[in-house]
């Protein structure tokens, strides 16, 4: 195993943009994923931050086994992610993390019970949640008809072409064929 004498590891989850999801959705949805910061004590110039390898998790086993203690509750979560909505202020954001509310779609169906652990403005947060979803699943629907109407415009330009194609080539046909019945009625 290497020498890790200082050289320190900071794990972090980061929510990564799901590209497929995000444009059947119509709204950005992220998933999270585990990053490592590396970097050594005294050096301001030189640091790693990447996506997690096995090795990572082997080389800084400590590190790695303290931040997954304390990430056990957002591991698994997929959805938009509270700072992705523009909506929230920051401390409102940190209060209902403290609560672990970490998405929207966690926000929008919160029971009543959880909404008074929240306090005031709860009603308002999650009916403005369930309105941000409602609207994402509308313009979701736009989103794939813009798309599908993107797809059969280049699939009438390609019929065209071909079309324009083949009347070339039917009067050049023609134009050959006439010639050579113009010489047969000559001779």
């Amino acid at each position: 195993m290497p020498d890790n004498t200082g050289i320190y590891a900071s794990f972090s989850l980061e929510p990564v943009e799901q590209t497929f999801l995000t444009e059947k959705e119509g709204r950005p949805i992220f998933a999270d994923k585990e990053f490592v910061r590396i970097f050594i004590a005294g050096d301001k110039h030189t640091e790693v931050y990447r996506e997690v390898t096995d090795n990572d998790k082997q080389r800084f086993a400590d590190a790695y086994k303290r931040f997954k203690d304390g990430a056990a509750a957002r591991e698994q979560l997929t959805g938009t992610p509270l700072a992705q909505w523009p909506y929230l202020k920051p401390s409102q954001i940190k209060e209902l993390e403290a609560v672990n509310i970490y998405t929207v779609e966690q926000l929008a169906a919160l029971s009543d019970t959880a909404k008074q652990k929240i306090g005031m403005g709860a009603n308002e947060l999650t009916a403005a949640a369930r309105a941000y979803l409602a609207t994402a699943e509308n313009s979701s629907a736009a989103s794939a008809f813009a798309a599908e109407n993107e797809r059969l415009k280049d699939e009438v330009s390609r019929l065209q072409a071909q079309m324009k194609e083949m009347a070339a080539r039917f009067e050049a046909l023609e134009s050959e064929s006439g010639s050579k019945s113009r010489g047969r009625a000559a001779a």
